[in-house]
Order: C-alpha cells, then structure tokens, then sequence
C-alpha cells in the first residue's frame, strides 16, 4: 500500500544495523518522525528508511518540510500478532517554508513591546457565581415555572 504524507521532520533517530540471522549479510535502517496535518491537529508518523545507501541519498534532516512516499506492510510476528512497517521508497524536498498549523496566523515583528489599552467599561462587569445558583424553589419543591419540553 503507498501513502503521500508532507510535512516537517520532527526528530531524526539514531541508525539502527546488525546482521540478518537467514543470509549473513548486513543492514541499516533509521526511523524519523514527520509532523502532518490531518484534520484538526497536526499528526505525527514515525517511517523507516532501509539500506545504508538510501539513508545517504536521502539525507534527511530536523526541520525539513518534505513530501515523503511510503509503503505500509502488515506481517505476522513471532509471538502471533502482527509487525507493521512503514517505509519510506520516495523523499522530495518541497520550497522552504515555515510550518504551522492551520489557521496560524504569525504576529508581525514589532520594535519594542507596547501594552495593549485596557477596554474601558461603562458598567462594572460581574462574575458569574461558581458553581451556577438554581433558581429558588417554590413551596412544595416545585419549581416556580413549568419545565420546558
């Protein structure tokens, strides 16, 4: 299955290697967190990028706003559930641009910090009792209005 996610590279683990137990032969990984967005709020993945030379072609790195193509594989592990990996087989570099989320609007710098003047009120404002009164009950414990339906 192939997923398209674009987003900033968050956190960059440390390589991973050893030597496969079936041929002998060596092997390195490294995982990396992207930030997305997905709906809302921003969502993080965590994809694996496999094979030394793949690791130096993409040379990713902290802060990168990149369109990363992933293949996501179910097999079933040892102990009887399932190991899922999701790896990366396409990295592209998008055009430098600052990441936020959605509806962020950045403030534009100022040349030293002003106070904001306080609104000016023409009456008193009130607070409003914690918790909520009731309204008084009638006699009987009936209260002093039908309920509405």
């Amino acid at each position: 299955m192939d997923f398209i996610v674009t987003g900033v590279v968050t956190q960059v683990l440390q390589p991973q290697s050893g030597q496969s137990q079936k041929t002998g032969n060596l092997w390195m990984s490294q995982e990396f967190l992207i930030e997305h967005e997905s709906g809302q709020y921003p969502k993080s993945l965590c994809f694996r990028v496999f094979g030394q030379e793949r690791i130096q072609q993409f040379n990713i790195q902290q802060g990168e706003y990149l369109t990363v193509h992933l293949n996501i594989e179910s097999r079933p592990a040892r102990n009887g559930g399932y190991f899922t990996d999701i790896s990366a087989w396409k990295v592209e570099r998008q055009v430098q641009q600052q990441y936020a989320p959605q509806g962020y609007q950045p403030m534009a710098p100022q040349q030293g910090y002003q106070q904001a003047p306080m609104p000016q009120y023409q009456q008193p404002v009130q607070q409003a009792p914690f918790p909520p009164q009731q309204p008084p009950m009638a006699q009987g414990g009936q209260l002093p209005f039908p309920p509405a339906q």
